[in-house]
């Protein structure tokens, strides 16, 4: 178990390789590169979204439903859940703040496991709070009980990423009943789902039915991933009624804009739109899963639309050199430094012929055959 105590300033988030940070290194137009980076679809949202975006760009003089009535019914339309007990976000980004500054205060303790997505340990640094981070169990799993026993007096939230990000690793419903279950009720559990239309359908059912029957679980769900729509910045969350007032009491006026209301009250009933998006992005991470594994990474199984995975034990260049690499021909993604797994490299899934691309650039970089080292004209 690791602890930080947080500064006042918070520690920023590091992105996918962005035009600040590649363009300098490797020289190349990032305009023109192929963003695997950040996870976004590469499909785009579903028809009509689009129009539902241009048609409340015409009122933009006005301010919007700072309620999200019409995307807080869709929402509950869909997945049969009341929406009185849902709140919109900026992103869930923004609600797992709000949670953090609900639960939390200087000198208390929130927990997660280790090499989890970056946010949580963001949230405590904003606050002052104190970050822990519990060990994970082999080929980077969550170990409940390890989680469980790092829970001390000053605990106020644990985060849960299912699937977990960067690893792309899921946690067993199974498991996060017992965590639920074994929490004491003044901890809140915050079950970050942004990438659960990629996994296990019931552990996705399961944190909606957590949230609905315990007094201090909050799932957060996104439209950037599986809807794509994530310049638009749109999340929710469910819980207790108690727990979103509360945090609707912390949300700004207005934090989510008119035209990101109404693209996702129309893009959540666009289901056969998101099961193409899922279906294609299990096809190609399966796909580049089996050609990094042929070429000896050391990948893990992924339930979400990226892959995970550690370069050749012999390989010929570093981790850090294979982002440069395929930088130069054309590709981003993502490194993992600042997880603490600078031999891990994060891609997402993209188009086939991409894919195809990538698994030989890296295949070939890897095993010192050939740098593809051709620059981006």
């Amino acid at each position: 178990m690791t602890t930080t105590d947080a500064p006042i300033a918070p520690r920023p988030y590091v992105t996918g390789k962005t035009q600040t940070v590649v363009k300098p290194v490797v020289g190349i137009d990032v305009s023109k590169a192929v963003n695997l980076a950040t996870n976004e679809s590469v499909h785009g949202p579903a028809t009509g979204v689009a129009e539902a975006v241009a048609a409340a760009g015409a009122n933009v003089h006005r301010y919007a439903d700072v309620g999200c009535r019409d995307m807080r019914a869709a929402i509950s339309g869909h997945f049969g859940i009341e929406a009185d007990r849902i709140i919109c976000g900026n992103g869930s980004e923004e609600i797992l703040d709000m949670a953090g500054r609900v639960y939390a205060r200087p000198g208390d303790e929130i927990l997660y496991p280790a090499h989890s997505f970056l946010q949580f340990s963001i949230v405590a640094y904003r606050i002052g709070a104190t970050a822990v981070e519990a060990p994970l169990g082999p080929d980077f799993t969550v170990d409940v009980e390890a989680l469980l026993a790092a829970v001390t007096p000053r605990t106020r939230i644990v985060f849960l990423a299912n699937p977990n990000n960067p690893t792309g690793v899921p946690v067993p419903a199974a498991d996060v009943r017992k965590l639920a279950a074994r929490l004491r009720p003044d901890i809140l559990l915050v079950l970050d789902c942004a990438y659960a239309e990629f996994a296990d359908q019931e552990a996705a059912d399961d944190a909606i039915h957590l949230a609905r029957t315990l007094p201090n679980v909050l799932v957060t769900r996104t439209f950037s991933k599986a809807y794509g729509m994530a310049g638009l910045r749109c999340g929710w969350g469910y819980g207790p009624r108690d727990l979103i007032a509360a945090l609707d009491n912390m949300r700004g006026i207005g934090n989510l804009n008119g035209p990101a209301q109404a693209a996702a009250a129309v893009a959540i009933q666009a289901q056969d739109h998101v099961q193409r998006v899922v279906e294609h992005a299990i096809e190609q991470r399966e796909y580049l899963e089996q050609r990094l594994a042929e070429a000896h990474f050391d990948v893990l199984q992924s339930a979400t639309n990226f892959v995970f995975a550690r370069i050749p034990r012999d390989s010929a260049i570093s981790a850090a050199d294979c982002v440069t690499v395929l930088a130069k021909n054309g590709y981003l993604i993502r490194a993992n430094e600042d997880y603490g797994l600078p031999d891990h490299l994060r891609i997402s899934v993209g188009h086939h012929s991409d894919m195809v691309r990538v698994a030989d650039i890296l295949a070939s970089a890897t095993s010192g055959n050939g740098r593809g080292e051709e620059a981006l004209t």
